[in-house]
Parts: structure tokens; sequence; C-alpha cells
């Protein structure tokens, strides 16, 4: 809807209000309803609903906590809901839903002296406490009262889905507060980074992936990740370096179709990426081989508790 059209609506809405707010708030709905299905009508739902807020809040001060709490109550199905409209590709109605629910994890009231996260697994939790003990402090860490990465999570990917990466950068940052060691999150991360430009941001959240990956499909992921950028630079000679080195970790045709169109490009060939000249090369470019001195004690440790339960 073009800014012209939506002004000439509200001109239109606006004459047929009287000040009485029981017919100005039917009145609205009304109008909200007659646009409610059409293509593009966002911005004008998004400004009737304001209005009729206002009108609620004007009858009930107290109405903004009231719903406020609400939301937080229905928050789990809503997001449900949301889920279940993404399978049908209802993808506005969905995206609708689940930019309310960011709103509302973004001013739940949270107490300053505690950490507030929502890790993805108990090895996040434990990677998490080593790489961020000293930012930590004495400070507690206790989990989020709404569970917000997941909900966080199919924002970013839905907005990015919809091609609108930049919204989903601002969706993810946020989400990353709450978990930034998960390399599924931070791949996705990287993702709206690769989708806006930002091809600096998108290698630092691969090789921070790095850091944090468990698996070997974490770890092919990063280098691909990070050979897709600097193939974007021009970078070729490293970019195929990476993607043998992924190659090494997981298949992948899209990682052996990258290497087939650099080598078209610009020459450059896969041939003598054998396993001492990646490592030195990586050594120099500062990129990490393998998974981490960290997540490997947390997996022993996690498995060390598990036999200990059985």
């Amino acid at each position: 809807m073009e800014e012209k059209e939506l002004n000439e609506i509200l001109n239109k809405i606006e004459n047929e209000m009287t000040g009485d707010p029981e017919h100005d708030a039917e009145t609205l709905n009304e109008w909200g309803e007659r646009y409610r299905e059409q293509p593009g009508s966002e911005p004008l739902l998004k400004e009737i609903g304001r209005r009729i807020f206002d009108l609620m809040v004007e009858e009930d001060p107290d109405l903004p906590q009231q719903i406020f709490n609400n939301m937080v109550e229905t928050a789990d199905e809503d997001y449900e809901e949301a889920l279940r409209l993404i399978d049908q590709k209802q993808y506005d109605e969905a995206l609708g839903k689940l930019l309310v629910l960011s709103e509302v994890i973004r001013n739940y009231p949270l107490s300053e002296d505690t950490v507030w996260m929502d890790f993805d697994s108990s090895l996040d939790a434990m990677i998490f406490q080593d790489y961020y003990q000293e930012s930590i402090g004495e400070k507690e860490i206790r989990r989020h009262p709404m569970h917000p990465s997941h909900m966080l999570f199919t924002a970013g990917s839905l907005l990015i889905e919809m091609n609108r990466p930049e919204e989903a950068v601002e969706i993810l940052q946020r989400l990353l507060s709450y978990d930034p060691v998960c390399p599924r999150f931070l791949f996705e991360m990287g993702e709206a980074y690769k989708r806006t430009g930002q091809l600096k941001e998108a290698v630092q959240t691969a090789l921070w992936a790095l850091s944090c990956a468990s698996k070997r499909e974490e770890l092919a992921r990063a280098y691909r990740d990070i050979a897709y950028c600097l193939t974007e630079t021009e970078e070729y000679e490293d970019a195929v370096m990476l993607y043998m080195l992924s190659l090494r970790y997981q298949a992948s045709r899209h990682a052996e179709a990258e290497i087939a169109w650099i080598q078209k490009k610009s020459g450059v060939s896969a041939l003598g990426y054998n396993s001492e000249t990646i490592r030195k090369r990586c050594e120099e470019l500062n990129i990490p081989i393998g998974i981490s001195e960290t997540v490997k004690r947390n997996i022993e440790l996690l498995n060390l508790m598990d036999a200990d339960s059985e």
C-alpha cells in the first residue's frame, strides 16, 4: 500500500469518527475487517490497531498492563499458532504473531542483577560459562521465563525466507543475547549478514560458530560460510581451500559446485590441498581446525555426568 493511498483511507476513517469511544472503536473495527485480507494492508491495519488501543486505554488506564500479562500467559500458544501458520504457508499472519511475541520478550521486566539466558542445550550452557565466566562475575545465571530463543529464531528465519534480512539481523542479534554459543543460531545470524552484504560480520560470526561447534556438520557449515564470503570478495584460493576443508567433515553438493564454479571462473585448482597445506594456511588466516578444546572438555564432562546417572 502506497503512502498516498494509506493517508487517503485514514482521512476517510477520520471523517467518520465522532468522539464517542464506542462508536469510534466500532468504526475502526469495520475498516480493519474491510482491508484485513488485502495484500499490502499491514501499515493500515497496524495504524487501526494503534488507534483502537488508544481508545481502550482512555476507558481503562490499567489496560496496557493487563494486556501485556495476558500476552505473556498465551505466548506459548501464540507461538504454536505461528508455527501452524508457517506450515500452511500463511507467512504474513505468522510473522505478525512472531513480531508481537518479539516485542513482548523485549518488554518483559527482568532483574538487572541476574544474567537471563535461554540455552538451546545443556552443552550450550556449559560452553557459555567457560567463555563468559569473566564477564558474568558473581551474577546468577537463570533461564528467561518466556523461553524466547526458539520464538526469536523462528521470527528471524521467517524474515530471511521472506527476503527481509535487514529486519532479521535485529531479531537474531536479540536471539544471540539469550544463547550466543548455539551454532544453529549463529549460522542463521551469518545468513542474515550475508543477505545484507555484511561479509565481515558474516565471517566473524562463522568463526565464533567454529569455536562453539560440537558436530562435524557444524564444522563443515562454518567453513562453507567463510568460503562463501571469500568467494564474494574474490579471494578464490582461500575459498577453495575452505570448501575442501568443509568436505572433510561433511559431503556437500553445494561445496562441490562452488569449487567447480571458482575453478571455471578463476582457474584456481582444488588439487594440492593436502592436510599440511590446509593446516598452514589456516594458521596464517587464524582459522581454527576441528572442535575446540573448550567444547571437547565440556562434551567429555557431559558424557561422564550421563554415565554416572545410569
